[in-house]
């Protein structure tokens, strides 16, 4: 009997949409931010404009009942809501700034109330096919989270899991200031100390519950403190090198062997799935010759960029952009 292959509900998040965050309006629920994945997993499959059932967008958000859907509307309505992109082209014309929302509508018809349309805004999708880089987020462990706060920070520690610092290799670093942190949280406080307790306190601050969360969900431990000279929180973690051989950055293999099919498309393949996840292996091991010329024809093509920029000589591996 063959085995059933279950697609894993992953998305390769633009980092616009990572780094972003709703108007502190928004609040502080986790729901608007989980539907901002469940939609970007359908539009990386089906582009600008989609339907979804309410029955298959109750799973992607990780609920379960009908008495959700209220609450799915609310967050709909919030991802209405602008936000900020800069130096971007539309149409052959250079734009600077730009305040719209990810979401234009959704509609869900009488006469076919068991489905969704939805309409994301064409100049904003735009900005975001521009802008270089993304976090590969799995969605079935984002919709664990229960709070904003932990998911948030947990998509943070995400983006810059891997990302080079001044503290060396094998350790994670990103500063965040307060007025950051409250734009990430949807809160407003004033001083750090409502963010962060130092130590145990019969209220548990948001970074710490957020920490917590992680820790509990995923077995990741995060730490942080706040710097009072600079007047930043830090978070820090140690970086497990999982792939020892590996050269370029994991979550650009499925890119990069799409990017040499695309190239060699006179190769004579029975099963594509087994063909890729063979060539996965060999990138994984080091054990794939034409590596260096097709990565480094990708970042120079695709992105526009050095490839030299992003190799290290002394490890012979390349770092993420």
């Amino acid at each position: 009997m063959q085995r059933k292959i279950i697609e894993a509900i992953t998305i390769k998040k633009n980092n616009t949409l990572t780094d972003g965050y709703l108007p502190i309006s928004a609040g502080r629920a986790v729901l608007p931010d989980k539907l901002i994945n469940a939609l970007y997993w359908k539009f990386e499959r089906y582009g600008n404009s989609f339907k979804v059932s309410m029955l298959e967008l109750r799973k992607l958000l990780g609920l379960k009942h009908g008495k959700d859907d209220e609450r799915i509307y609310t967050a709909f309505s919030l991802l209405q809501m602008p936000m900020q992109v800069r130096n971007f082209t539309y149409k052959d014309r250079e734009i600077e700034w730009m305040t719209a929302p990810f979401l234009q509508k959704a509609i869900r018809w009488k006469d076919g109330k068991n489905f969704l349309e939805i309409y994301l805004d064409d100049v904003m999708i735009e900005a975001l096919k521009q802008k270089v880089g993304y976090t590969l987020i799995d969605l079935e462990t984002c919709n664990k989270f229960r709070t904003k706060y932990g998911l948030k920070l947990y998509e943070m520690y995400l983006r810059y899991y891997s990302l080079p610092n001044k503290e060396g290799k094998g350790v994670g670093k990103v500063s965040k200031t307060l007025d950051e942190l409250n734009n990430m949280f949807g809160t407003n406080y004033k001083h750090s100390s409502k963010l962060l307790n130092k130590k145990e306190a019969k209220t548990i601050a948001p970074i710490n519950r957020g920490l917590k969360e992680i820790e509990k969900i995923t077995g990741e431990f995060i730490h942080c403190f706040y710097n009072e000279i600079e007047k930043k929180f830090i978070f820090g973690w140690h970086q497990k090198e999982k792939y020892q051989n590996l050269r370029i950055p994991y979550n650009r293999i499925d890119e990069l062997i799409d990017w040499y099919l695309s190239h060699n498309k006179e190769l004579k393949i029975n099963s594509i799935l087994k063909y890729k996840n063979g060539l996965k292996q060999r990138i994984i091991e080091d054990e794939f010759n034409d590596l260096d010329k097709f990565y480094r024809g990708m970042l120079k093509w695709k992105y526009n960029l050095n490839p030299d920029d992003f190799f290290d000589k002394e490890s012979g591996k390349y770092e993420e952009f």
